[in-house]
């Protein structure tokens, strides 16, 4: 155990959730051991809700089967709170559950690892530090995008804002268009013109603005924080992106939006399928050159829809 205590974060703030008492005393001592001094002890998923309310952890280590609320349900509600709160809280699960769909159901509702149980302190302290260094940078990422979208937002005041997102509207996603594709003309590169269809269950609630916030929150989440993402109708987004050339538009690129946008819920289901569907259609222009209009690139992104 001493090798490891090289092997982590000083200052991690860790919340252990275990209804079993000799399971709690056992994750406390082997991280105290370790060296993390920043640990908190919770016997139900209802009190680490209540821990994380008055304080923030870095990484939460819960088992899965409890009453009451169980590992996943307490991950959906983690993950809720860290979409209105604009952070990121690594989660790993310890279970005795065996086979690929259990591990699918489990990612798919945002959980960032396992502890297959039997383990040893030093597989806990392994997987700590891996959570606590994502949740280091994924914050640090959170942290640099709110800070250029304060900045956009200073140089783009004059310009009407979603009031049901906050993120830009209309005329916003065409002047970014309109900057990137004069950028692009005179200096090369690739722009490209993404809109997304959202639909489902999830938005057709009593408060879908909530909905679409969220929803909006995790689009910019899912983009690079030097991407524009807009609010374009009622449950329309439009996404202004760059790179180098237009290979940067890789498939995986829009599977990675619609994995973390549609992933799971945007509501707070009995079960954890996704209940929100997206259609995504794009178009690149490649400079240097005359660039095609705003409006001709978002109508062939429009078309693109349609396929």
């Amino acid at each position: 155990m001493n090798a490891l205590r090289d092997l982590r974060h000083e200052d991690l703030a860790l919340v252990v959730v275990d209804d079993a008492r000799t399971g709690r005393i056992y994750f406390l001592r082997a991280l105290e051991q370790a060296g993390y001094d920043d640990v908190r002890i919770a016997e139900s998923a209802s009190r680490a809700l209540e821990l994380l309310a008055e304080r923030p952890a870095d990484v939460v280590i819960a088992d899965w089967l409890m009453p009451g609320m169980d590992g996943l349900q307490l991950t959906q509600r983690i993950r809720e709170r860290d979409e209105e709160a604009g952070r990121y809280t690594a989660v790993i699960l310890s279970t005795a559950r065996e086979g690929v769909q259990a591990l699918v159901t489990a990612f798919r509702s945002g959980v960032d690892d396992f502890l297959h149980k039997p383990f040893d302190a030093e597989e806990l302290i392994a997987r700590v530090f891996a959570a606590g260094s994502h949740a280091n940078a994924q914050n640090m990422l959170l942290e640099t995008t709110e800070t250029l979208a304060r900045n956009r937002e200073a140089r783009s005041e004059h310009w009407a804002s979603d009031n049901v997102t906050g993120l830009g509207g209309a005329d916003y996603f065409e002047a970014q268009l309109t900057t990137h594709l004069m950028e692009s003309a005179m200096r090369g590169g690739a722009v490209c013109a993404t809109l997304v269809d959202v639909s489902g269950p999830g938005t057709d609630t009593d408060n879908p603005a909530v909905a679409l916030s969220r929803i909006g929150r995790r689009i910019v989440r899912a983009v690079r924080p030097t991407d524009a993402v807009c609010r374009i109708g009622d449950q329309r987004f439009g996404l202004v992106m760059s790179a180098p050339g237009a290979a940067g538009f890789r498939d995986a690129v829009f599977a990675r939006i619609e994995r973390e946008v549609a992933g799971r819920p945007i509501g707070r289901p009995r079960g954890s399928e996704p209940d929100i569907e997206l259609r995504i259609g794009h178009a690149i222009w490649e400079g240097p050159g005359t660039p095609l209009s705003p409006a001709e690139l978002t109508s062939r992104a429009e078309r693109m829809l349609r396929h």
